[in-house]
């Protein structure tokens, strides 16, 4: 199955596989991925061609106006860890920081769910068709790599996201 795959080839694991292990990133396997001519080639091509949708989607995610902090210390929540059951981020003393940095947190929990289902490597952004057929890769440590990589590139203001 593997070589049907093309991951592996006279024994030995092929180029085309080092994305899928970029994947999992697996901690015995110190992986730069960030440098990899292959992943730079990859964070281009997500940036030139991003979607409208989802540009206006991140744009929302990374924009943490006054009022949202507000809204977090009366004690409700926005983005997306309103979501019944989500755990609250409790502090020892709530402070309109605290509350921004806990919105950003969750933001950036609705971000890396934007890349997971929305982008892939190679094939970059998955249009409306493609997003039907696929199947969501959740904690992508490759779509966590490239919403790092993308926001930092797009979004400089926001670098808390880029986290």
């Amino acid at each position: 199955m593997l070589k049907a795959l093309g991951l592996i080839e006279a024994g030995r694991w092929t180029n085309r596989a080092d994305t899928v292990f970029w994947r999992v990133q697996p901690e015995d396997w110190p992986m730069a991925i960030a440098g990899d001519h292959r992943f730079l080639a990859a964070v281009d091509h997500a940036v030139r061609t991003i979607p409208g949708d989802v540009r206006a989607e991140i744009e929302e995610l990374v924009t943490i106006t006054d009022k949202d902090v507000l809204d977090g210390m009366a004690g409700r929540r926005a983005g997306p860890c309103d979501q019944p059951g989500a755990p609250r981020l409790l502090t020892e003393q709530v402070t309109p920081e605290s509350v921004r940095r806990s919105i950003a947190f969750c933001r950036r929990v609705g971000l890396d769910w934007l890349f997971f289902i929305r982008w892939r490597m190679p094939e970059g952004w998955l249009g409306p068709k493609e997003r039907t057929r696929a199947l969501d890769i959740f904690h992508d440590a490759l779509a966590i790599s490239m919403r790092r990589a993308v926001l930092a590139r797009l979004w400089p203001h926001a670098l808390r996201m880029a986290e």
